[in-house]
């Protein structure tokens, strides 16, 4: 079954049909990247959503000074959900996969056919929405607090960050320097 760990993924949120599974299955695409490839560039619309099936990947954009910031990691059994891809608007994100990885993939168009057919479709696009919105509004929240609020709220939400990126890609994400972070996960572990 092509698209296995995307189903028992997406049966967390809903009571899937045989016939849904049928139809998903056929739509979905295994995808293979090797390490610091990039999928996904700003300017440019995004025409699908990836299932992690194994690796680590995460998203980025340039800050006016060139600089990346980090705004999302994913790591294996994570869905990657743009709903301005789905609602055909350019991103300004890019998407970088950070070690060897396997992804599940379903362009919007397949998924949208999926969705005049079956409406178990609707409420599995509205969870991943309110998913991706509500990781923003962490985010956002998060970068209003002190930079050992934002260490500490990102280490306590997800510790597995820690575990599999680099404290340069988490110190992007918490807006601070690499020397910063180091820092504060020294202090942290005395």
């Amino acid at each position: 079954m092509q698209g296995g760990l995307l189903i028992t993924f997406l049966e967390g949120w809903a009571a899937l049909s045989p016939e849904f599974i049928t139809a998903l299955n056929a739509s979905v695409r295994r995808e293979h990247y090797q390490p610091r490839q990039v999928i996904h560039t700003a300017g440019r619309l995004e025409d699908r959503f990836w299932f992690l099936e194994s690796g680590l990947a995460r998203k980025y954009y340039f800050d006016p000074e060139g600089k990346e910031q980090t705004t999302r990691f994913y790591v294996s059994d994570d869905l990657i959900f743009s709903y301005k891809g789905y609602w055909k608007e350019e991103s300004e994100d890019y998407l970088e996969v950070l070690a060897a990885s396997t992804l599940l993939s379903v362009t919007y168009s397949a998924l949208q056919e999926l969705a005049d057919t079956f409406e178990v479709t609707r409420a599995l696009i509205r969870s991943a929405a309110k998913r991706q919105y509500q990781q923003d509004v962490f985010r956002n929240r998060l970068m209003l607090r002190t930079a050992e609020d934002r260490y500490l709220g990102l280490r306590l939400a997800r510790p597995d960050v820690f575990r599999y990126f680099s404290v340069r890609l988490i110190a992007t994400y918490l807006n601070m320097t690499r020397e910063n972070l180091s820092r504060l996960m020294a202090r942290d572990h005395s």
